[in-house]
C-alpha cells in the first residue's frame, strides 16, 4: 500500500478505524484500492461537472444577452414596418386598426398590398408627368407657330412703315407712322413676352458668362425708354455706385431684359413723376461683386394685398389695370423667373397711390475688357453705295416680305435674285454667283434647313444668313447646326439687317 497515493479522505478515514494488520491482507488492499480509485473518479467527474456548469452559464449569459438584442431589433423592426406602413396611402377598404405588431406575417401582407398600391399611384404619376410633358411641348410649338403666323406680316407692317418714315410726307401722315411703330413696337413686345415665357417654362434659357459694360447696359436703357417717359411728363434718373466695376460677366442680354421690364413698367405705371435707376454697390467676394439693382417709381403703387399676385402668369392688380395700361401681365413673371436663374429674387415696397420699387441683388464675376462690336453692329448707315454690287440670293416664300425686303435691297443698291423655296434657291446657287445668302427657314417644297444642308455640301464658304420668323432656341441651334452664319429674325431691324449683310460680304 505503500507505492499507492490515496485520496486524503480514504487515507484520513484508514487512519481513523483501521489498523496496521488489517491493511497487510492482500485482498484487502485491493479492495482499498478500488474505493481509492472510485475516490479519485468522483473528484475528477465533479471538476468536470463544474467546469461544464460553469461553460454553460456563460454561454447561457451570452445567448440570453443575443435573444434579448434582437427581440429588440425584432420590436424596432416591427415599429419601423408600421411606421412605413402608416407613411404610405392607405388603399381604400383597408384600415389601421388590422395592424397587430405580434403578427408579423400579416404586417409584411399589410405592407405589400399598400407597396402594390403605391407603385399604381407612381405608374399614374409617371403617366401624368409625361402626358404634362407632351402639352407642354405641344404648347412651345403652338406658341412657336403662331408666333412665326404673326411675325410674318408684322415684317412687313414694320418694313414699311419704317420705309414711309424715311420719305418726305406731310406731318399729319408722319404723326399717323409714328401711332402705327408705336403699336407695332408694342405688339412685338407682346409676341417676345410669350415666347420668353414659353421658354422659360420649356427650360430652354441658360445664362451666358460674356464680359460687358454694366453701367453702360443701364445707361442705354436708361436713354430706350426717355422719349416715352418724356410723353408721360415723367424724368428718369440714374444713379450708381463708383464702387461698383465697368465691366463685370454675365448674361448681359437677360440682365438687360429684367431691368427694362422693370423700367418699362415704371414708365407705364407713372405720370408727371419720376423713376430711379439705382446701382448700389454692397460688398465684394475676391473676384465676385454682390450688386443691388433697384427701379423706384412716383407711379400709382400696388396695395399691399395685391402684391403676391403680380408675379403670377397673365396676372396684373387688377383689370382695371389691364383695359387701362395694356400688358399680357408676363412682364414680371419673366423678371421673377430670369433672376431664378441667377440664384436672385425680385423684392417690391409698395403703397397703392405711393409709387413702388423694385430690387434685387446679384453677385456677378469681376471682368477686365469688354470685346468691341461696334464696328460690326451698330452706328448708322454710313452711306447708301456701302452695300453696291453686293450680290445677294433672298430666299423667301411671302409675297409681302419678299417685297418689303427688296425694297430695302433696292434702297440699299445691292443686286439680288429671288427664290420661293429652298429647292429653286438651290438650284440658282448651283447657277449663279452670289456674295451672301439670306435664307428663310419654313417655305414649301424645301425648307430653309435643308437647303442650307445641300449649299454646304458643295461650298463651306459662302455666308448664309437665316432670315426667319421662327425665333426659338431650337430653330436657331439647328441653324447652325446645318451651317448657317448667322441668324436675323423677323420683324427685322433695317440696320440691323444692312450691317449682317455688310459684315459677311465686305470680308477680307
Amino acid at each position: 500500500m505503500n507505492n499507492t497515493i490515496l485520496h486524503r479522505l480514504l487515507s484520513k478515514q484508514i487512519s481513523r478505524y483501521l489498523t496496521e494488520d488489517s491493511l497487510k491482507d492482500e485482498r484487502f488492499q485491493n479492495f482499498v484500492k478500488a474505493i481509492n480509485d472510485s475516490y479519485i473518479n468522483f473528484d475528477r467527474d465533479k471538476e468536470l461537472f463544474e467546469h461544464s456548469a460553469l461553460l454553460n452559464d456563460r454561454d447561457y449569459t451570452e445567448i440570453n444577452e443575443k435573444l434579448k438584442k434582437e427581440i429588440k431589433q425584432r420590436r424596432l423592426s416591427v415599429e419601423k414596418l408600421i411606421e412605413a406602413i402608416y407613411s404610405l396611402e392607405v388603399k381604400e377598404g383597408l384600415s389601421a386598426q388590422t395592424l397587430d405588431p405580434n403578427n408579423l406575417l400579416g404586417l409584411v401582407d399589410y405592407l405589400q398590398i399598400q407597396i402594390e398600391n403605391r407603385k399604381k399611384i407612381e405608374a399614374e404619376l409617371i403617366l401624368a408627368k409625361e402626358l404634362a410633358e407632351k402639352a407642354t411641348q405641344a404648347k412651345s410649338e403652338f406658341l412657336s407657330m403662331m408666333s412665326h403666323e404673326i411675325r410674318t406680316p408684322l415684317n412687313a407692317i414694320v418694313g414699311l412703315t419704317y420705309l414711309m418714315q424715311q420719305e418726305d410726307i406731310s406731318e399729319s401722315m408722319a404723326e399717323n407712322l409714328k401711332i402705327l411703330q408705336f403699336s407695332t413696337d408694342n405688339l412685338h413686345v407682346l409676341i417676345n413676352d410669350i415666347l420668353d415665357f414659353s421658354k422659360i417654362e420649356a427650360g430652354k434659357v441658360e445664362l451666358e458668362s460674356i464680359p460687358f459694360d454694366v453701367k453702360q447696359l443701364v445707361s442705354n436703357i436708361k436713354k430706350a425708354n426717355q422719349v416715352k417717359a418724356e410723353e408721360k411728363g415723367n424724368k428718369i434718373r440714374l444713379m450708381v455706385d463708383d464702387d461698383i466695376p465697368n465691366v463685370v460677366v454675365g448674361d448681359s442680354l437677360r440682365l438687360g431684359q429684367v431691368i427694362s421690364n422693370l423700367v418699362s413698367n415704371a414708365v407705364k405705371f407713372t405720370r408727371n413723376g419720376s423713376i430711379t435707376i439705382s446701382l448700389s454697390y454692397i460688398r465684394k467676394f475676391e473676384n465676385n461683386v454682390l450688386v443691388e439693382f433697384s427701379v423706384a417709381d412716383t407711379g400709382i403703387g400696388i396695395p399691399l394685398e395685391k402684391q403676391a399676385m403680380i408675379f403670377d402668369k397673365f396676372t396684373q392688380a387688377n383689370s382695371a389695370t389691364t383695359r387701362q395700361f395694356g400688358g399680357t401681365g408676363l412682364g414680371l413673371v419673366i423678371t421673377k423667373k430670369l433672376l431664378e436663374l441667377y440664384g436672385s429674387e425680385i423684392q417690391l415696397e409698395s403703397e397703392a397711390g405711393k409709387g413702388a420699387k423694385f430690387f434685387f441683388t446679384i453677385e456677378l464675376e469681376i471682368g477686365t475688357e469688354v470685346k468691341n462690336k461696334s464696328s460690326e453692329n451698330t452706328g448708322e448707315l454710313l452711306n447708301e453705295n456701302t452695300l453696291k454690287g453686293v450680290k445677294v440670293l433672298l430666299v423667301e416664300d411671302y409675297p409681302i416680305n419678299i417685297k418689303v425686303a427688296t425694297k430695302f435691297l433696292e434702297k440699299w443698291r445691292v443686286d439680288f435674285d429671288v427664290a420661293e423655296n429652298g429647292l429653286i434657291a438651290t438650284e440658282k446657287f448651283e447657277t449663279g454667283k452670289y456674295d451672301v445668302i439670306l435664307m428663310d427657314i419654313q417655305m414649301p417644297v424645301m425648307d430653309g434647313y435643308t437647303a442650307a444642308e445641300k449649299i454646304r455640301g458643295v461650298d463651306n464658304a459662302i455666308p448664309i444668313i437665316a432670315l426667319t420668323a421662327s425665333a426659338t432656341f431650337t430653330n436657331q441651334d439647328r441653324a447652325f447646326l446645318v451651317g448657317m452664319n448667322d441668324y436675323v429674325t423677323k420683324p427685322f431691324n433695317p440696320k440691323e439687317l444692312f450691317h449682317k449683310i455688310a459684315k459677311y460680304s465686305l470680308r477680307s
